[in-house]
Order: C-alpha cells, then sequence, then structure tokens
C-alpha cells in the first residue's frame, strides 16, 4: 500500500473536528476557575489539603500521558486511529464528570475526590491526545496546522465563554439556585450532554488517514524511547514551553476567584461577568497572534506573547492599588489578549516536530509528542495549583471563605502576580532561539513529498 499526505480538510469539517473543544474546554478551564476553591470552600477540604490533592491528582495524571501517547501510536483499526479513542473517552468522562461536578453537598471526604479525578483525567487524557494526533493527521503544513488549532482555540474559548455565563445565569437567578453547587453542577451537566454530541459530529465528518509512516518502531513505551524523545532539542524546547506556560495560566486560574473577590471586592456575579470580558479579549486576541506567526515565525509570536503576559501582571498590580469592577476589568483585558497564543503555537508546533521526525526516521511519534506535550503542561498545572495554594494558605495565611487581614489580602496579591510574571519571562529566553521556522519546514515537507512511503 502507498500511502500520501491527505488532503486540506474543508472549513466544515475542522470546525466538526473542533467541537471536541467543548468538552475539553469543560474539563480545563472548571477545575482551575470554579472546582478548586469549590472543593476547597464549599465541601470543607480547605486551601492547603485542596492544593496538594489537585498537585497530586495532576502528578498522576500526566504520568499516564505518554503511555496513553503511545497506544494512540500503536493503534490501527478499519474505524482508524482516534476515533475509537475519542468513542472510550466518552463513557468515562461521562460517568466520572458526574461525580466531579455533582458532589453530594456533605461527606465529601480526600478518598472521594482522588478516585473520581483519577477516571476524570484517564478519560479526559485519552481524549485530549487522540483529538491532538488527529489533528497531526489531517492538517498537512506549517500553516495548516496553526488553521487547525486556531479554530480548536476559537471553539473552545466560544465554550468557556458558554460555561463563564452559566453561573452569570445561575447567581443572577439566584435564590437556592444561586450557590456554587448550582453553578459547578450546571458546568457539569454541559459536559455531559456534549460529550456524545461532539464525538459523533467529529467521528462522522472528519477522515481518520493512515499514519504516514515507515520506519520500523513498534511504539512500545520504554525508557529508552522516552529517553530518545527527550534528546530531541526541538521537542525539549516545546515540553519547558509548555511546562512555563502550564504554571502561569493555573496560578493564574486558581487564584483568580479569590483575587477578585478579597482584592477587588467584586461579587460572584461580577467576577464570573469578568471571565466573560477575560475570554472575549482572548477571542479578538488570538487572530493577532496567528497573523504575527504568519509574518514572521511561531516562536517570534510567543515571545511577544508571553512579554505582553508578564506586563499584565505588572499592571494587575498597579490597578489592585484602586480596587473596583473596572480597574479589574482593565488588567483582565490586557492579560486576557495574549492568553491563548503560547498554547496554541505551542501545540502547532508539537505537529511540525512529528513531521521533522518522520522526514529523519520514517516513524511516526505524533501521540507520544503529544502525550509528552499534555504531561508537560500538566507538570506545570500541577506544580502551580499546589505551590500557589500552600504559598496562599501556608505564607500569605490567607484562607478561603474567611475574614482576612489586610496583609493576608496583599499576600495573595502579590503571589498571584510575581509567580506567573516570572515564568513568562523565563518562557520568552527559553523559545527566543527556536531553529524550526518556516524555511526549515519547507524543506522537510519537499523531502516528504519526494519520498515513496511504502509498507
Amino acid at each position: 500500500m502507498t500511502e500520501t499526505k491527505p488532503k486540506r480538510l474543508g472549513l466544515p469539517r475542522v470546525f466538526a473536528l473542533s467541537t471536541l473543544a467543548f468538552p475539553l474546554a469543560g474539563i480545563g478551564l472548571p477545575v482551575g476557575v470554579y472546582l478548586s476553591p469549590f472543593y476547597a470552600d464549599e465541601l470543607g477540604l480547605g486551601v492547603a489539603l485542596t492544593g496538594l490533592l489537585f498537585m497530586l491528582m495532576r502528578i498522576w495524571d500526566l504520568a499516564i500521558d505518554p503511555f496513553i501517547g503511545s497506544l494512540v501510536d500503536r493503534f490501527n483499526s478499519r474505524y482508524g486511529r482516534a476515533r475509537p479513542w475519542i468513542v472510550a473517552s466518552v463513557p468515562i468522562l461521562m460517568v466520572s464528570a458526574y461525580f466531579v461536578y455533582l458532589p453530594p453537598r456533605e461527606g465529601v471526604t480526600a478518598s472521594y475526590f482522588v478516585f473520581w479525578m483519577i477516571v476524570f483525567y484517564l478519560g479526559a487524557t485519552a481524549l485530549q491526545i487522540s483529538r491532538n494526533a488527529w489533528v497531526s493527521d489531517v492538517a498537512v503544513d506549517y500553516d495548516d496546522r496553526s488553521r487547525h488549532f486556531v479554530v480548536i482555540e476559537v471553539a473552545s474559548i466560544l465554550s468557556v465563554l458558554f460555561l463563564l455565563l452559566l453561573p452569570v445565569f445561575i447567581t443572577w437567578k439566584g435564590g437556592e439556585g444561586g450557590d456554587r453547587f448550582a453553578q459547578v453542577g450546571a458546568m457539569g451537566w454541559a459536559l455531559i450532554i456534549a460529550l456524545p454530541v461532539t464525538a459523533v459530529l467529529a467521528c462522522a465528518f472528519v477522515p481518520d488517514p493512515p499514519r504516514i509512516s515507515n520506519g520500523r518502531d513498534d511504539h512500545k513505551l520504554s525508557i529508552s524511547m522516552l529517553r530518545k524523545a527527550l534528546e530531541n532539542p526541538l521537542l525539549r524546547t516545546v515540553l519547558l514551553l509548555e511546562v512555563m506556560v502550564g504554571i502561569s495560566i493555573s496560578v493564574t486560574s486558581s487564584l483568580y476567584l479569590f483575587v477578585a473577590e478579597s482584592v477587588f471586592g467584586l461579587s460572584d456575579l461580577q467576577a464570573s461577568l469578568l471571565l466573560v470580558v477575560f475570554f472575549l479579549s482572548s477571542v479578538v486576541g488570538l487572530p493577532f497572534w496567528m497573523a504575527i506567526a504568519q509574518r514572521t515565525e511561531k516562536h517570534k509570536a510567543i515571545c511577544a506573547a508571553v512579554l505582553m503576559s508578564a506586563s499584565s501582571f505588572a499592571f494587575y498590580l498597579v490597578v489592585a492599588q484602586f480596587p473596583s469592577f473596572w480597574s479589574f476589568a482593565a488588567a483582565a483585558v490586557m492579560n486576557g489578549f495574549a492568553f491563548t497564543a503560547p498554547l496554541v503555537i505551542g501545540r502547532s508546533m508539537t505537529a511540525d516536530i512529528a513531521e521533522e521526525e518522520v522526514s529523519r526516521t520514517g516513524v511516526n511519534r505524533a501521540g507520544l509528542y503529544f502525550g509528552l506535550n499534555a504531561s508537560a503542561y500538566k507538570l506545570g498545572a500541577s506544580v502551580a495549583i499546589g505551590v500557589a495554594y500552600l504559598l496562599v494558605g501556608l505564607v500569605a495565611g490567607y484562607e478561603a471563605g474567611a475574614e482576612n487581614s489586610p496583609q493576608a489580602v496583599q499576600g495573595l496579591l502579590i503571589i498571584f502576580c510575581v509567580l506567573p510574571t516570572l515564568f513568562y519571562i523565563a518562557t520568552y529566553f527559553i523559545i527566543r532561539k527556536y531553529p524550526l521556522d518556516r524555511k526549515m519546514q519547507a524543506e522537510i515537507a519537499a523531502k516528504l513529498e519526494a519520498r515513496i512511503v511504502k509498507t
């Protein structure tokens, strides 16, 4: 059999694949912004314990990512390589989402949290890695990968906005339906309903092509395979990018509600409205960063975005001296404008790296690479939530749901601003000399086009 690279997909099929962003958005945003304070405060686990448990769960989660990625690389069936993983993840996520997002009001223990989060993250990992590897298989070149991930990110942000409007509506409705249990529960039901619908759309309308690979490699996960992957300097750079950005984003999301309420004096409704503003700013900013990437290079766009993100946290410190809805909104708009760019472009770069390896070795390890990519981000996110909550609880002395001293609130603000700033600046120095540029990718593509791959 002769394998050829797939043709560029039309927008309707790209949109069909991008619908999987809805349940993945439901997995990402509520965990950082709503679930962590929900379990810490309403369910009574406390800030320090919740932070520690989230950190431990994410460490377990990131450990299974390369394993799932290698399974995706090895798997093939008459139904495709990615589709079976998408279908298998749906029931796992539906059941676990029910118990994670709709827990009983009393009696939730650390063991309850740990068990259901393990199952939840297992399903989420299978869905996310297989979706990203699917994108790598159907995208055809340097800019087409960006196109796919941009459409996916726009769909993700729109999904996030919908989810954010749920607590706004519930809070506006008031009464017994306006508490945090109802807000988180509504997000859970949205995730449960969306999972089968989006899986059907993607699997029915998006082709699942054979892997472009002729290398003799069984893709079994091993220490030597991981070592070989991590010896790739291109992949190491992108993984460091994921760790740094994961830390920055997770510190921001996990402390957002605390800062909005305690530093700026916002209500739940106001905080939720400003999250909508934040992500609308991200939607507006994404085409700007993509234009920079297309006119220059992907890594140059990331450099500009992370420097803007770092500057936005200095702005938070300034406007916190005049706490109000509008001062917080101004900083949120600036922060949101650059928020998604490093991750979206970074995922596109991972697909470029997978193609580069195919050109050198004939082996396609897109699943493994996206698994390592997800592990790196989750490593940063798990460390961020754990360390941020521990610092806020043990060093700053801030307590969720309690009357806090001005010193504790100031400590919360400093941690919220300083930690992301440091890691965004580190990201700039990591990525600024990244060598896989447009010219190099064109040479890789020409080499692949000139070679007939036979299996």
